[in-house]
């Protein structure tokens, strides 16, 4: 009797450390697309005054954002809102 309550203790605990540990790469995946966007959001505002530049890094921005290019000011704009306390 105390064997199979060990048993069904450790597949218990390894389901829970399971289920944390998936948690936590979600969290991560979602964390470092955000960081990704705003890397490219600040890329894109660096060369703003340039306008061959500016129309690159805005092409860049909106492939790492998966936005379109004509939408990528306005995603940028709320992106870095958010980021503000």
């Amino acid at each position: 009797m105390n064997k199979i309550f060990e048993k069904n203790l450790t597949i218990f605990l390894l389901a829970i450390i399971g289920y944390f540990l998936f948690s936590i790469s979600g969290s991560l995946k979602e964390s470092a697309k955000y960081d990704s966007d705003l890397r490219a959001c600040a890329k894109m505002k660096a060369f703003l005054n340039d306008k061959e530049l500016s129309t690159l890094f805005k092409q860049e921005a909106a492939l790492t954002t998966k936005v379109e290019v004509k939408f990528v000011g306005e995603y940028c704009k709320k992106l870095t809102q958010q980021n503000l306390f």
